[in-house]
């Protein structure tokens, strides 16, 4: 990027000329605050010049004082003496401004010589800007507080608002030149008094306002010592310049917070050269070169994509010749703002060029975007340094008349981290240039998809989209159709790069145009021109209005008509487009409305009245309307449907656009039998209805109802018959009970003349089982046997939980440990049974009753011990390595048909070999040693199981034989291996 004009000081060397001045609104003059460097910035249109500070026509302005006493306890020389001082604060070497007293005013000015007049103040005619040639500075001493509350209201000189209004300075003709001729500087004497710092109050509260005067704007360097965060160090206060925007309050006189309150810090100094430069070799008596044994820094902070970054605060330490990082100074010396010398407020389509004193502001040349300006860092001991520039933000408290930079209406938080850049070995009179970008700052500028005034793109068809102010000055513009008597709601919400809702970045503005409106004129429909006037944070929002049918043009712009790859915004379109159906019956009924920017949670009225809404999408909200007799009428009429948005209070209207039937009778279920019911047993639930008016509460009374089933068959307890008629009750009321007489669906019917209504159950037989788990157990002859029955209990119609379930021995040796027991939450019932010896062939019988007469029976049978069998369940075939462990095996015992057997008694013989290699092809296969042998028996459980753990060596290979036999006839070997 390339460098602003380096002439920008030479300007400073024209000669004072006679121009045309201009009186300028009082409050534009005095609130007007560019900072961060100067107070003013020339520029178009009423300003010859661009980039420029606005300066004194003169570097000798002269001050004038009142000749009269400014209070009870402050005569005239005592008021004079607090002049000169807070004035000769601002005389020092390294600037050409020399300001001193010129004499006095011709008169002591008060209520009874100054007047308000209908363009301001009208003072004696020596105090008036006209007289600029003669007086530059007229310092009033308003001794009565009457002069202030002419200019501020009533009760503004009051002792209690002395911090505010202790000085007052207006710098009232700046000419189109861009030079000051004439200000005035108001010294309320209410605020001085007894004591003597009350007068070191003012007089600091005056040196601030001379400043401004001058032309100086606020600044913010070591502003920890202001937010106190964090703490500050004593050298952070004092390096904390006496032109920070707002005081710190820590005692009834503010001075008193600040160390060396009356001493100019570097940054007042470097912002005062920038003003009034002294080049090299011009310096006067009693002057220096500004930049002697100083250094000056000027660059550029850019966005990745070419475009300066404004309203970032560039700050600098200082780093001594030939010392270590750690002497790096822990405070800043000195500041300024990027962009200070750019437009400050470019206008925007919405509401158009900026009229005020800001719309003419600052250049329009792109190449000050982000330029900032350092005019004056002094050296430290020795031939050069090293400067340590950072960047900051402009703290969001300093805006208005406290602004520090460009961005006077809101300031705006640089786009990605603060960088730290060690420049240069800067010697005197080094004028250093550093362009850099912050860390990873908003890096594209896509606008593209964007329409234009002359050629709007259609508004996304959901109703939201994202998009991006990128570009000075660029504005985003949509179309939209709507219909006659609706209303829509346009919001635009800003964001930061990373998508978060933020105040800190664009002011987004929001204009409507009819499309036949000119371009280039103001918006015809509706305008919000200023930033974040919605409910939500970071939003701003505009609603409209439409009797007949409209085709729109939608602008967004930012409000100072910005724009940087960092302004996203989220916009969206809320509007209700139409309603199906379009009538509904005196009920209500469920509706659909069509449209776009429907979210969760938007409620829907009806003339008021709320509706149920049933599903949301963003371009449909399904809603069950209320009933006419909820508007309060009771004949037809058309309603108004509004969709609201509660979190944002956004809205649209569909005026006249639901239509309400008259009201008829209607009759109504009240209950119906539902579920299941038994045949043949009336149900608990009676089927009633209810016939009311069109008003939907007065009953109808008298109307006959006649009741049937239209499936199934039933008996109408009313009547005793299958079909029964009845008349409607006092209360509209008609109802009986059912009892069906066959099972599968039931279908009830109500009919009379104002309506049917139909309701459904089903009926069935009502079924009890007790069914047992294990119908039949399998002993081994001669054995006894404890084993644990079940049954399963069921009830079609009720829950069998708690049922008592009784168990008796019918025959044979059998015997149940309980009589009775309870039916669990599963539906089983059980107890504990022994049964045998049996012998082989022979069968006890036990039974399991519930409900005293639905049972189930065990039976047990004895198996002759030559049909016992041996069967492997798990565990054989095992080959573990040497380390290894063998699992148990399992065995079954079993009769011939495989059934499981109880109580067989098995023997259980078990061998440990020494682990032999395979036989060889030749000779004798060697015989492996026994190591070790066991004998051992077992019983089958009920399932017939029989359980063994082999035995083992531990740590060895070896082969474990097993040999188990049950009966006569029941036998099975198993051979386990542990290998090398």
């Amino acid at each position: 990027m390339s460098l602003p004009d380096s002439s920008l000081r030479e300007r400073f060397k024209v000669g004072t000329k006679v121009l045309f001045s201009v009186m300028l609104c009082w409050f534009a003059i005095a609130s007007s605050a560019c900072a961060g460097g100067p107070r003013w910035v020339t520029g178009p249109p009423y300003f010859t010049t661009s980039d420029a500070p606005v300066v004194w026509y003169t570097n000798q302005p002269l001050y004038f004082t009142d000749p009269g006493d400014l209070s009870a306890t402050v005569n005239h020389a005592a008021a004079d003496a607090i002049v000169a001082a807070a004035a000769a604060v601002w005389n020092v070497p390294t600037a050409s401004l020399v300001l001193s007293q010129g004499g006095a005013l011709d008169e002591h000015v008060s209520g009874a010589n100054t007047f308000l007049g209908s363009n301001g103040l009208i003072f004696p005619a020596d105090v008036q800007s006209s007289n600029y040639l003669t007086k530059q500075i007229a310092v009033i001493y308003d001794s009565d507080g009457s002069v202030t509350d002419l200019l501020l209201g009533n009760g503004a000189s009051n002792p209690s608002g002395c911090r505010q209004n202790g000085v007052t300075e207006s710098v009232d003709s700046i000419v189109p030149a861009g030079f000051i001729q004439h200000a005035l500087l108001i010294l309320n004497g209410r605020c001085t008094g007894p004591d003597p710092e009350q007068q070191m109050q003012l007089q600091y509260q005056l040196m601030r306002a001379f400043g401004r005067v001058l032309g100086l704007g606020w600044s913010q360097t070591n502003d920890n010592v202001f937010t106190d965060s964090p703490q500050p160090t004593a050298n952070q206060a004092l390096h904390w310049p006496v032109m920070h925007p707002i005081d710190i309050i820590c005692g009834p006189y503010t001075y008193q917070c600040m160390p060396q309150p009356f001493t100019l810090r570097p940054d007042d100094l470097s912002a005062l050269a920038q003003l009034y430069f002294i080049a090299q070799g011009t310096a006067a008596a009693g002057k220096m070169d500004s930049l002697l044994n100083a250094n000056l820094l000027v660059g550029h902070i850019s966005f990745p994509t070419g475009e300066g970054m404004q309203g970032v605060n560039v700050v600098v330490r200082r780093w001594q010749q030939y010392t270590l990082a750690t002497q790096i100074e822990d405070w800043y010396s000195v500041s300024s703002v990027s962009g200070a010398l750019f437009r400050q407020s470019n206008g925007n389509p919405v509401t158009g060029p900026d009229p005020s004193f800001t719309g003419t502001e600052g250049t329009t040349d792109s190449q000050y975007e982000g330029y900032y300006d350092i005019e004056r860092v002094p050296m430290l001991p020795g031939d050069w340094q090293v400067l340590i520039v950072e960047t900051e933000p402009v703290n969001p408290l300093y805006t208005g008349q406290y602004a520090v930079g460009p961005y006077v209406a809101n300031t705006v938080a640089p786009s990605g981290s603060d960088p730290v850049l060690a420049e240069g070995l800067y010697g005197s009179y080094t004028e250093g240039y550093v362009d850099f970008s912050t860390t990873n700052p908003a890096s594209t500028c896509s606008t593209g998809a964007d329409g234009t005034e002359a050629a709007p793109v259609a508004a996304a068809s959901q109703g939201w989209w994202s998009g991006l102010l990128c570009g000075y000055g660029h504005s985003a513009w949509s179309s939209l159709a709507v219909k006659a008597n609706r209303s829509v709601t346009v919001e635009v919400t800003a964001e930061d790069e990373q998508g978060s809702t933020t105040t800190a970045k664009a002011m987004p503005v929001i204009g409507l145009w009819n499309s036949t409106d000119a371009l280039g004129s103001l918006p015809g429909v509706a305008a919000a021109g200023t930033a974040f006037n919605g409910v939500a944070n970071g939003m701003t929002t505009l609603s409209a209005s439409f009797t007949q049918p409209d085709q729109l043009r939608i602008a967004i712009a930012d409000q100072r008509g910005d724009g940087r790859p960092d302004f996203n915004y989220q916009a969206r379109v809320l509007y209700a487009d139409s309603l199906a159906p379009s009538t509904v019956s005196a009920a209500g009924g469920t509706v659909t409305i069509t449209g776009m920017g429907f979210r969760t949670g938007n409620t829907v009225t009806v003339n008021g009245v709320a509706a149920t809404v049933l599903s949301w999408s963003a371009n449909t909200i399904v809603a069950t309307v209320p009933s006419i007799h909820a508007l309060g009428s009771n004949t037809g009429l058309v309603a108004d449907v509004v969709v609201t948005d509660l979190s944002t209070g956004g809205t649209t209207v569909m005026r006249h656009s639901l239509n309400y039937a008259a009201p008829v009778a209607v009759l109504s279920l009240v209950s119906a039998p539902s579920g299941l019911v038994q045949v043949a047993q009336t149900a608990s639930t009676p089927f009633a209805v209810k016939v009311l008016s069109g008003d939907g509460v007065t009953p109808v009374v008298g109307e006959v109802v006649t009741f049937t089933a239209t499936t199934g068959s039933v008996l109408f307890a009313a009547c005793g018959a299958a079909s029964c008629t009845l008349s409607t009750d006092t209360n509209g009321m008609v109802s009986t009970l059912v009892t069906p007489l066959s099972a599968g669906t039931i279908t009830l019917q109500a009919a009379g003349v104002d309506g049917t209504v139909d309701a459904s159950f089903n009926a069935a037989v009502r079924v009890q089982t007790v069914t047992a788990v294990q119908a039949i157990e399998y002993i081994a002859a001669g054995a006894t046997v404890a084993w644990t029955p079940q049954v399963s209990v069921a009830d079609n119609f009720a829950s069998t939980t708690g049922l008592s379930v009784g168990w008796l021995a019918i025959s044979g040796p059998v015997l149940v440990a309980t009589s009775s027991s309870q039916v669990n939450a599963q539906g089983i019932a059980q107890t504990l049974a022994t049964a045998g010896p049996l012998v082989a062939g022979e069968q006890a019988v036990l039974s399991a009753c519930a409900w005293m007469n639905i049972c189930a029976s065990f039976t047990t049978q004895g198996v002759d011990l030559a049909e016992l069998r041996l069967v492997a369940v798990s565990g054989a075939g095992q080959t573990v390595s040497a380390d290894g462990t063998f699992t148990p095996v399992v065995l079954q015992v079993t009769d011939t048909s495989y059934h499981p057997v109880a109580g067989a008694a098995v023997q259980i013989y078990q061998t440990v070999d020494a682990w032999q290699p395979a036989c060889p092809d030749r000779g004798r296969c060697p015989i492996a040693p026994i190591l070790t042998a066991s004998q051992s028996s077992a019983v089958s459980d009920v399932n017939g199981i029989v359980t063994i753990v082999p035995q083992q060596i531990s740590g060895i290979v070896e082969t474990t034989n097993l040999a188990v036999a049950t009966g006569t006839q029941g036998f099975i070997s198993l051979t386990l291996q542990k290998e090398p």
